[in-house]
C-alpha cells in the first residue's frame, strides 16, 4: 500500500488488534517538520479516557508513538498542526506536542476567583485561589490556535504550537478571549483566518 496520489479507497494502515471499541479516530496527513521526518502521517483512536497515537510511513509501516490518557471521557480527538488535542466536556484538555514529544494534561479550562473567606482582598499567597472547571460546549481551531466555548460564556484559547505552561503549576496556560456579559453558554464556534 501506498499513500501517494490515487482515486478511491487505499488501505495505508492496519493497527494491531485493540481491546476496545474505537470511539474516536483523527488523521493528520501532512506533518511537514513532524517528530519522524517531513513525510509522516499520524493517526490517533480513542475509547473513553485512552487515546493510541501511531506515525505512518509512506511505506505502509506504522509506529506507536505512545497511550496517553485523558483520566476523564474523551469527547473530541483532532489535529491542530501537528498537535494532537483531546477534550472533554468536563472541560480537560489533553494536548500531544509533536516537537517537545509530550503529553499533557490541563486540569481543566479553569476560571481562577477569591475564596469566599475573604473576597474582598487579593491573595497573599496562592492557596486561596479556587480554580472551577468549566464546561466546554465547543472548539475550534484557527491556525495554531485553539478556540474553547464554554458554559460560562467564554471564549478561551491555547496557542497549541508555543504548549504555554503555567509556572505556578506547570498546568497547561489557558487564556479567556472573551465573556458573555450575560454568561451564556458558546455552543458553536467557527473562526476564519485570512
Amino acid at each position: 500500500p501506498r499513500m501517494k496520489e490515487t482515486s478511491g479507497w487505499q488501505q495505508v494502515f492496519s493497527s494491531p488488534r485493540l481491546d476496545w471499541v474505537i470511539e474516536r479516530v483523527a488523521l493528520n496527513a501532512k506533518v511537514l517538520g513532524g517528530a519522524l521526518g517531513d513525510h509522516d502521517k499520524m493517526v490517533a483512536v480513542a475509547s473513553c479516557t485512552e487515546i493510541i497515537l501511531w506515525a505512518l510511513q509512506a511505506d505502509g509501516n506504522g509506529s506507536e508513538i505512545g497511550v496517553f490518557h485523558l483520566g476523564v471521557p474523551v469527547e473530541a480527538l483532532f489535529f491542530v498542526g501537528n498537535q494532537l488535542i483531546a477534550t472533554s466536556h468536563t472541560g480537560k484538555i489533553g494536548v500531544w506536542n509533536a516537537v517537545t514529544k509530550h503529553w499533557q494534561v490541563s486540569v481543566g479550562v479553569t476560571i481562577s476567583r477569591l475564596s469566599p473567606n475573604c473576597p474582598w482582598k487579593l491573595p497573599s499567597h496562592p492557596h486561596p485561589q479556587i480554580q472551577d472547571v468549566v464546561p466546554i460546549n465547543s472548539y475550534d481551531a484557527a491556525g495554531t490556535f485553539l478556540l474553547l466555548g464554554c458554559n460560562n460564556g467564554s471564549i478561551y484559547y491555547v496557542d497549541v504550537q508555543k504548549f504555554p505552561l503555567r509556572m505556578k503549576d506547570n498546568d497547561l496556560l489557558v487564556t479567556e478571549l472573551y465573556r458573555d456579559p450575560t454568561e451564556d453558554a458558546v455552543t458553536a464556534l467557527s473562526v476564519y483566518l485570512t
